[in-house]
């Protein structure tokens, strides 16, 4: 009980100490008993002393005692969850003044009513309940402290969804573009932020700049080619099945290999033009690697704080749409071996200019923009390396690594590899005029042999992932193309015994 109550009956009312929830800044307080009403955006802190005005089962609407923790005033916390205590009752002796008690009004609040969910068309043209589907409700789902839920309900156990409905800026002559997918895919990333803990402040200077990315594109993409587009302007019509305004679904499953690594897997779907259709053809699959960096320091996020904050700001995250099979630092390893070394049988150096088209908000390379780019190289390079975009744009897979930042208007020396047989490209961009295999900026395996392409779109090699990040084996091909050769040394990714000027 509590003495000395300020302003009512001490003898009647019961003190509570919150002993849970340290490990997340504290335990949730909402405004109703209700757990799906609205939480407060900051949690009540571990140690503080709370008067209980109600309590209805484990729930308890509390009042705080000015002096002890942070957190709001009034609210509706759980006094446990599971078998962990999260507040216990308190024998505790007032002071001498009496306890100075403070509490706000809570906003009224009910239920919202249960929509009801949109029937799913299936593939057989047959209807059913859709499991997953955009809800009306802006914040369900959102994450400790964001201002916004995720775009679409999201399914703990289940990898992370999204949906893009295609438009114009996302075709290309042939279809759809690569870089259209990488850019979904980041679409998809940047929305799973929405579930993860903005109370972190210390994320407001963190990046997540990528080590690597890797995608194959598979057969199936080519249903979006113009040979089905032809809707005129009945882009919704049910019956046609043209790229533009169709729609496509991004599932994303994440690994936590090690501190401050994570990765990606994520995978794109046709959908079709109606978005409640249970159709699920996929069309790209992608492997990415992201290294969390301090802004401060320019480094990577290191020590015991840092990783405290990373706990916290991803333990949604980790909870729900993660899968162990992605605990994998090196990309490479989740890739079959060939067995095989890039064996390039042409060689041409051309100089390159980073445009504007290329760059994202901060002037840097918007890694989405890489296949334009190799479009780019293969056009200046000519000859075979011409042909391998004749007829489409896009290579079929590729592996990039990005060991450093691109700017907006720098002039780049390029080295492009070509393994003619096999259709396989490597492509290395360095500072105009280095010859430091250390001042690499760019590093890309590409596969233009779309004919060779099964149907689940796997054709890259653990050897393919491998090359780009492989610092000896790259150093091997910026020696041979800037005239080193004597000091080349055999590599087991790269053989340079073929190779000539294109």
């Amino acid at each position: 009980m509590v003495a000395g109550y300020e302003g009512g009956d001490a003898s009647e009312m019961r003190i509570w100490e919150v002993v849970g929830g340290g490990e997340r800044g504290g335990v949730i307080v909402r405004i109703d008993e209700d757990l799906s009403s609205t939480p407060e955006p900051e949690r009540l802190s571990a140690g503080s002393l709370v008067v209980e005005v109600e309590l209805v089962g484990d729930r308890l609407r509390y009042n705080r005692i000015a002096g002890t923790g942070v957190g709001p005033n009034s609210g509706w916390v759980s006094v446990r969850a599971g078998r962990r205590e999260l507040l216990v009752p308190a024998e505790v002796k007032a002071p001498s003044g009496g306890w100075k008690v403070l509490s706000k009004d809570l906003p009224d609040w009910s239920p919202p009513v249960k929509r009801v969910r949109p029937q799913a068309i299936t593939a057989d043209g047959g209807g059913g309940e859709l499991p997953i589907w955009r809800d009306d409700d802006e914040m369900r789902g959102a994450g400790m402290g964001s201002v916004v839920g995720p775009e679409y309900p999201q399914t703990p156990g289940e990898p992370y969804s999204y949906y893009h409905k295609i438009c114009f800026n996302d075709t290309k002559s042939t279809g759809l573009r690569m870089s259209a997918c990488l850019s979904m895919m980041d679409e998809c990333r940047t929305d799973m932020l929405s579930i993860c803990d903005q109370m972190v402040e210390s994320y407001e200077k963190v990046t997540d700049p990528f080590i690597m990315v890797v995608i194959e594109l598979h057969p199936a993409i080519a249903q979006m080619s113009p040979e089905n587009g032809e809707d005129g302007l009945l882009y919704t019509h049910p019956h046609k099945r043209g790229p533009i305004m169709s729609w496509l679904r991004v599932e994303a499953e994440y690994g936590w290999p090690m501190f401050p690594l994570r990765t990606e897997e994520q995978n794109i779907y046709l959908v079709g033009k109606q978005p409640r259709s249970t159709q699920r053809i996929p069309i790209a699959t992608a492997r990415l690697t992201l290294a969390q960096v301090d802004d401060n320091t320019n480094s990577m996020m290191a020590g015991e704080k840092w990783q405290a904050d990373h706990d916290r700001y991803w333990a949604r995250v980790k909870e729900d749409h993660s899968n162990s099979r992605l605990n994998e630092a090196k990309v490479h390893n989740l890739y079959p071996s060939s067995k095989k070394a890039f064996t390039p049988t042409k060689f041409k150096k051309v100089n390159w200019m980073m445009s504007a088209i290329f760059g994202d908000l901060w002037a840097i390379l918007f890694h989405a923009k890489v296949p334009e780019l190799l479009w780019d190289l293969n056009k200046l390079c000519g000859g075979a390396f011409e042909d391998l975009v004749k007829e489409e744009a896009d290579p079929q897979a590729v592996a990039i690594s990005l060991p450093a930042k691109m700017q907006v208007g720098q002039k780049y020396d390029c080295l492009c590899y070509l393994e003619e047989s096999a259709k396989k490209a490597v492509y290395i961009l360095l500072p105009s005029g280095s010859d430091n295999p250390s001042d690499c900026v760019l590093c890309v395996t590409a596969l233009y042999d779309w004919a060779k392409a099964p149907k689940d779109g796997q054709t890259l090699s653990h050897e393919d992932v491998e090359l780009p990040n492989a610092g000896a084996a790259r150093g091997n091909l910026v020696k041979h193309g800037c005239g080193n050769g004597a000091d080349i040394k055999p590599h087991k990714l790269v053989d340079l015994t073929q190779c000539k000027a294109a």
